[in-house]
């Protein structure tokens, strides 16, 4: 297949573009599948290019494409649970260059060859879409006619899944480090609340901290409650707890 190489400036802007993608949740990353669908299309010459994104075996995978027919032909290929997309997804590995027409094709994925060759495209490659040490979808690229997919052009195919991947990857561990902040800041509050109320019936009670904490923690156990609830009541002189 005869492609012109994209320029610097087109990979550059593909590259930036990639990095400043909103990732809006992480089951669905929209915004960014769809700049890696784009661009691919845009600089692998003749080739269109899908994306299929499935973080959960068990849910429907998400797919994103350029073009009514070839986003009918994804979503009906995910639903199938066939084609090279999802084998890559699958095995975590690509698929190289295979001719849609061939037994390979026809043989593994009989309903997306056939569909695929009705379509106008005669070749397809799938490069894993890595995000951290996992496998959480696959982009998939399709030729026209019979010429072999280069493997520069493969190389540039799992260049541009492999930045989509880190901005994944960074979107999840920023997401990681706000969850544990979180929890952090919930379990200082927490602990600060309890400290204030053993205080506070250390002093009201003229007894020891480690008597008024054995004070609370025996009342939340009793009643079932959470201890810093119990605790947060005690420093809001809402509840007054008996001693002895």
């Amino acid at each position: 297949m005869t492609t012109m190489s994209p320029s610097p400036h087109e990979l550059a802007r593909a590259f930036v573009d990639l990095a400043a993608s909103p990732v809006t949740e992480v089951s669905d990353p929209t915004g960014l599948l769809a700049t890696l669908a784009a661009h691919g299309t845009q600089l692998l010459g003749e080739c269109s290019a899908v994306v299929l994104y499935a973080p959960d075996e068990h849910a429907r995978a998400e797919v994103t494409a350029v073009g009514e027919e070839l986003t009918l032909l994804a979503n009906q290929a995910a639903g199938w649970g066939e084609g090279p997309g999802s084998e890559s997804r699958r095995t975590g590995r690509p698929v190289p260059d295979t001719a849609l027409d061939g037994d390979r094709a026809r043989r593994d994925w009989p309903r997306y060859s056939a569909r695929a060759l009705e379509l106008g495209f005669g070749r397809v490659a799938a490069l894993p879409l890595r995000v951290g040490p996992d496998i959480l979808g696959a982009l998939v690229l399709l030729g026209p006619g019979s010429t072999p997919l280069s493997a520069e052009l493969l190389a540039l195919g799992q260049a541009l899944a492999d930045a989509a991947g880190w901005a994944l990857e960074r979107d999840r561990r920023l997401r990681e480090t706000r969850a544990l902040a979180g929890q952090l800041e919930h379990a200082l509050t927490s602990r600060i609340i309890i400290e204030q109320a053993k205080g506070t019936l250390a002093a009201r009670h003229s007894i020891s901290v480690e008597e008024a904490f054995r004070i609370l923690r025996s009342h939340a156990r009793s009643h079932r409650r959470r201890l810093t609830e119990v605790a947060s009541e005690v420093v809001g002189r809402r509840l007054d707890l008996p001693v002895g």
